[in-house]
């Protein structure tokens, strides 16, 4: 049975409630928070870079066990999963959350975008750091997708000022419709055969569009692990398929039902509009 079988999930979009945002006496989204950055042309440490941030993942995750990981840390190349480009890193010069290019078989990621929040209380502000060649035309390519970015959500309080203007940006983001699409959660297998569910509840600001830009666990289940399922698979939700004149911060229940209470089970998502 596929784990996607393993779940009912119960969203009651007519029922979901929004959540009312900051009173902004009617002041537009702030201007000029992202600055975009070069950092030149240094493949090496680029690749050094995602290899080291690769490996800790497979060590992390228990995905591969010390005997695998030992042969791998001499491993010319490794990218078994090319889907893991996006890796945070907390200290250091290194600071950021980065996103690499897609490994190619048998090459390195050469190109990456370091974005590092500058934000404080008071004020929105963004560093993009775009580290490849820039004679490159994937460089140039690079550099403009960067300077289209969504806002990235800020490290600052909820109720702060830079809080308010980062999500007056996505709340008024320009954005294209298209049809609703909300993935069932992955059900962890441990917690399936023991038969243990629960129902956790997210909050979501999602822009005009209806794709989620934030997502924060209003509700828990009581199981870590069904908590962090469904907070992962919401980042790739679009909760509506018309355009709405403005974003709006959401409220979504998530039910994981175990197999043995409902034999019958699958991913049950309610499609209608919000």
């Amino acid at each position: 049975m596929t784990t996607r079988l393993l779940i009912a999930l119960v969203i009651g979009m007519a029922s979901t409630q929004a959540t009312a945002a900051p009173k902004d006496g009617g002041a537009k989204p702030s201007t000029g928070w992202l600055q975009v950055e070069s950092a030149g042309a240094d493949a090496d440490v680029v690749a050094r870079l995602y290899r080291e941030q690769l490996l800790g993942w497979y060590r992390n995750s228990g995905t591969m066990d010390e005997a695998e990981l030992a042969l791998l840390a001499d491993a010319d190349y490794f990218a078994f999963r090319p889907d893991l480009t996006s890796f945070s890193i907390d200290q250091g010069e290194s600071a950021g959350q980065w996103t690499f290019d897609p490994p190619q078989q048998g090459r390195w990621p050469t190109n990456a975008v370091q974005v590092i929040d500058r934000s404080d209380a008071s004020t929105y502000r963004i560093v993009a750091r775009v580290h490849c060649d820039p004679a490159a035309a994937s460089c140039r390519k690079l550099r403009t997708t960067t300077a289209a970015m969504s806002p990235p959500e800020p490290a600052t309080a909820d109720e702060s000022a830079s809080y308010a203007a980062w999500r007056q940006l996505i709340e008024h983001e320009a954005c294209t419709p298209a049809p609703k699409s909300m993935a069932a959660p992955r059900y962890p297998a441990s917690l399936a055969r023991g038969g243990e569910g629960g129902s956790v509840e997210l909050r979501l600001l999602v822009n005009p569009c209806g794709e989620v830009r934030a997502v924060r666990l209003s509700g828990s289940s009581g199981q870590p692990l069904l908590d962090q399922s469904a907070i992962d698979v919401a980042w790739g939700w679009r909760i509506q398929s018309e355009r709405q004149p403005k974003g709006a911060m959401v409220r979504v229940p998530v039910d994981f039902v175990p197999p043995q209470l409902d034999a019958a089970s699958t991913g049950r998502i309610d499609r209608s509009s919000r």
